[in-house]
């Protein structure tokens, strides 16, 4: 991520370190639990591990190619995320870049940091030669989908789901 500036004063967005990690993995958390229902919520014990599991996998370069930065403070402190790879669009089948991961801790919300990492997202695809951004937002996630709205992400697809017993 070397070479991108971060356009706000105050912060700096830096490559994860192995003692990154684990406020890393607990951001990611925390942001799978504001994409999902109440109910999902509430059996997230069943399942959170399996995707943790899956989401080291994608962190140490098993499966795609990707880039974890994290957000810090003029004091060093930890204050978000963000986590980009590069994948194929499920229509076109061209490179894109990938959102994977992006989030904000509680009290640094409503700062313009989350609009701020979405610049540097964009950089990031431009100097990766991607013509394009790509991202999931769960439905329940609406500050997160106003954000992305607001920044000119649009809607392509819908994922649909029904729970059968």
């Amino acid at each position: 991520m070397s070479g991108l500036l971060f356009p706000m004063e105050g912060y700096m967005l830096r490559d994860a370190e192995d003692e990154d990690m684990a406020f890393v993995t607990d951001c990611v958390k925390k942001s799978i639990l504001l994409s999902v229902s109440d109910d999902e919520r509430k059996l997230s014990d069943l399942w959170m591990e399996d995707i943790l599991s899956m989401t080291s996998i994608v962190m140490d370069g098993g499966m795609m190619r990707s880039e974890i930065m994290v957000l810090t403070d003029n004091g060093g402190e930890r204050t978000g995320i963000l986590w980009m790879g590069v994948s194929r669009d499920q229509f076109t089948c061209e490179e894109t870049g990938y959102l994977l991961g992006l989030f904000v801790i509680e009290g640094s919300r409503g700062k313009g940091l989350g609009r701020s990492m979405i610049s540097c997202a964009e950089d990031w695809c431009r100097k990766n030669g991607l013509l394009s951004m790509t991202l999931n937002a769960g439905s329940p996630n609406g500050s997160a989908k106003n954000l992305y709205n607001r920044l000119g992400f649009e809607e392509r697809s819908t994922v649909m789901r029904k729970r059968i017993r």
